[in-house]
C-alpha cells in the first residue's frame, strides 16, 4: 500500500511538473486550478497597488483544453514500450500540427519511435493479432507524417527512405496494409453513400491515400511517380474478383461525376483499380471505360493522366481479349475511343522546360509503359488498324531518337528500343510500311532442319554472313522518316535490351523475337551494319544459350 501511495503522489508531481503529461489526476487538477486563482489574484493585487488596470481575464473561465499533439510528444520522448508507442500511434493521422507546437523539435524522435517500433513488429513476421497491430498502427502513423505537408519537411530522409526495407519487409507490411486500408476505405465510402455525411467521404478518401502510398517500399509521398510506375496494390493470394472492385468503381465515377470533383482522389482510385487487371464486371465496366477516357483527356494533371495509361496497361491482355470475343457496343466504343485517349494520355501537352518534367517529350518511366502496351495492342488486327488511325505509329516514331541516342550500357539498358522495333515492325504487317527485301531474305533462308553438329554451335559468324565487298544500298522500305542507319541503331538496341533485361524470360516479348530476327537479317545487308555487325555476334550466342522456346531459337540460329 505504501507504493502504492507513493506511486501516487510521483504521478501528481510529474503531471504538475509537466502540463503535458496524460496522467492528470483529480488532484493535480485541483491543485493547477488553486495555483491559477492564487497566481491570478496576486497579479492583481500587485497591478492594483501600483495603480493599473485589473485584468478582466475570469478566472472561473475554463482554459482552453489542451491539444493531444503535446500528450503525445511527452510519451514518444518517454517510453519505447511497443504497446504504448502503437497505441499513441493510432492517433497521429487525428492530430493537426500548428508551427507553435514546434514539430521541428520532436519529429525526429517521433519517426524514430514509430519506426523502430513498426521493424520490429515486421521483422517477426506479424505472426500475432498484436503484432500485427502495432505494426497497422505505426507503419499508417509514419505514412501518414510523409504526406501531411505540414510536417513531412521536418523528418530526416533516412527515416523515410527505402534502403531501410527488406524485400521480405516490404511484402508482409503491403499483405497487412493494402486489404485494411481498402476495407477501411469502403466502409466509409458506403456510410457517406448512406447518409450524404461529408465527413465520411473526406475519411474515404483519405483512407484511400493512405492505402495507396504503401505500394512501394519506403514512406513515399503521394504524388511521387514511383507509385505509378512501380506500385504493387495486390497482395499474396488476392482472391478478390471483378465484382469485388464494383464499389471502388463507384468510388472514381463519384469523384468524377460529383460537385467534389477531385483528381486526386481519382489518381488514387485508378491506381488501386490497376490490381483487377480488367476493365471491370459488367454492370460497372461501362462506367469505369468513361473515366478512364475522361481522366486521359489532355487538359487533365499529368498524374491524373499517367494513372489511367497505368490502370490500362495492367488490363492490356483482357482488352485485347474482348476485341478478339465480342462483339457490340462496348467492343466499338473501346476501340474507336481508347485509342485516341491513349494519345492524349502520353503526348506532351505543351513544350516542356526540362526533361524530367512528367510530361516530357521523352519520359524514360511512362514511355516504357506506353511502348509495351501498344506493342500488345499491335498483336490484334482491329487494334493495329484503330492505333494506325490514332497516330500511334507517329508518336512512336517521334520516340525514336530518344530512344537510340545514347550508347547502350550493361547498368542501365532500358527495354525502350526492343518494344518500339517490335511495334513498328508489327505496324509494317498490315501492308503500309512493307519490307520489300523481307521476302527475299525468307526465300533464301535454308530449309533443312539443322544437324547435331550445327546445334554444337548455338549461332554463325554474323560477320561471315556478309558480303566482301560493298554494294549498291538498297531500300528497305522502310517508313520514309526512318533511315536505313536509325533502323540499324534501333535494331542493335533492341539485342541489348533483351539481353541486359532478361526479355528472353517473358513469353510475349520472345514473340516478336522471329520478326526482329528477320529485320536483321534485312540490315545486314545494308552498308550501315556492313562493318558493325561484328559487335552483335558474342550477344546473340547469349540470347541463343538462355532462351527456352524452340521457336525463337531456331530464329536466333538464322543469325
Amino acid at each position: 500500500m505504501a507504493f502504492g501511495v507513493f506511486f501516487y503522489w510521483f504521478i501528481i508531481v510529474v503531471s504538475l511538473k509537466s502540463p503535458q503529461c496524460p496522467f492528470q489526476t483529480p488532484i493535480s487538477a485541483v491543485i493547477r486550478m488553486l495555483y491559477r486563482r492564487a497566481y491570478m489574484y496576486i497579479k492583481d493585487w500587485r497591478m492594483h497597488r501600483n495603480g493599473e488596470v485589473s485584468s478582466q481575464h475570469d478566472p472561473g473561465e475554463p482554459e482552453a483544453p489542451l491539444s493531444d499533439v503535446p500528450s503525445m510528444k511527452w510519451i514518444f520522448e518517454s517510453f519505447t514500450d511497443p504497446e504504448v508507442i502503437s497505441s499513441v500511434a493510432w492517433l497521429v493521422p487525428s492530430v493537426q500540427w500548428t508551427p507553435e507546437l514546434l514539430p521541428e523539435l520532436h519529429m525526429q524522435t517521433i519517426c524514430s519511435r514509430l519506426l523502430s517500433t513498426f521493424k520490429a513488429c515486421l521483422a517477426a513476421g506479424v505472426r500475432t493479432f498484436s503484432a500485427r497491430r502495432r505494426a497497422l498502427a505505426c507503419g499508417r502513423a509514419l505514412h501518414h507524417v510523409a504526406c501531411d505537408e505540414s510536417i513531412r519537411n521536418y523528418t530526416s530522409s533516412n527515416v523515410m527512405h527505402s534502403d531501410t526495407w527488406s524485400l521480405d519487409m516490404w511484402s508482409h507490411w503491403q499483405d497487412l496494409s493494402l486489404p485494411w486500408g481498402l476495407d477501411d476505405c469502403k466502409s466509409s465510402f458506403h456510410q457517406y453513400a448512406t447518409t450524404l455525411d461529408e465527413d465520411h467521404e473526406s475519411d474515404a478518401r483519405d483512407a484511400l491515400r493512405l492505402t495507396i502510398v504503401t505500394g512501394c517500399p519506403g514512406f513515399l509521398q503521394p504524388t511521387d511517380a514511383a507509385l505509378i510506375w512501380d506500385g504493387v496494390f495486390d497482395w499474396k493470394d488476392d482472391p478478390r474478383t471483378t465484382q469485388d472492385f464494383d464499389w471502388l468503381v463507384d468510388f472514381l465515377v463519384h469523384f468524377r461525376k460529383s460537385s467534389a470533383r477531385n483528381f486526386d482522389a481519382m489518381g488514387d482510385a485508378l491506381l488501386a483499380l490497376s490490381a483487377m487487371r480488367d476493365l471491370g464486371s459488367d454492370t460497372r465496366r461501362d462506367n469505369y471505360l468513361d473515366s478512364i477516357i475522361f481522366a486521359m483527356e489532355a487538359d487533365k494533371p499529368s498524374r491524373l493522366r499517367h494513372a489511367a495509361l497505368r490502370a490500362v496497361f495492367d488490363a492490356r491482355f483482357k482488352l485485347v481479349e474482348i476485341v478478339d470475343k465480342e462483339e457490340g457496343e462496348f467492343r466499338e466504343k473501346l476501340l474507336g475511343k481508347l485509342a485516341p485517349a491513349l494519345l492524349n494520355a502520353t503526348k506532351p501537352v505543351a513544350p516542356q522546360r526540362f526533361d524530367d518534367e512528367p510530361d516530357a517529350v521523352f519520359n524514360p518511366r511512362r514511355d516504357d509503359c506506353y511502348l509495351r502496351l501498344i506493342f500488345t495492342l499491335a498483336k490484334q488486327s482491329d487494334w493495329r488498324a484503330h492505333l494506325e488511325k490514332a497516330g500511334h505509329i507517329e508518336r512512336c516514331t517521334s520516340l525514336l531518337d530518344h530512344v537510340i541516342k545514347n550508347n547502350p550500357s550493361i547498368l542501365s539498358v532500358a527495354s525502350h528500343s526492343y518494344y518500339l522495333a517490335a511495334i513498328l515492325i508489327r505496324m509494317n504487317s498490315s501492308g503500309s510500311y512493307r519490307s520489300s527485301l523481307r521476302g527475299a531474305t525468307l526465300a533464301s533462308a535454308p530449309d533443312s532442319e539443322p544437324t547435331n553438329e550445327e546445334e554444337c554451335r548455338p549461332t554463325t559468324n554474323l560477320a561471315a554472313t556478309l558480303p566482301a565487298a560493298p554494294e549498291a544500298p538498297t531500300s528497305l522500305g522502310f517508313p520514309d522518316n526512318i533511315s536505313e542507319q536509325e533502323w540499324w541503331k534501333l535494331l542493335k538496341r533492341a539485342w541489348w535490351a533483351m539481353r541486359w533485361n532478361d526479355l528472353h524470360l517473358e513469353a510475349e516479348a520472345v514473340e516478336a523475337l522471329p520478326s526482329i530476327v528477320t529485320y536483321t537479317l534485312d540490315l545486314l545487308e545494308t552498308p550501315s551494319a556492313r562493318y558493325d555487325a561484328g559487335s552483335l555476334v558474342r550477344l546473340v550466342d547469349r540470347i541463343y544459350e538462355a532462351l527456352d522456346d524452340d521457336e525463337a531459337k531456331l530464329a536466333v540460329k538464322r543469325l
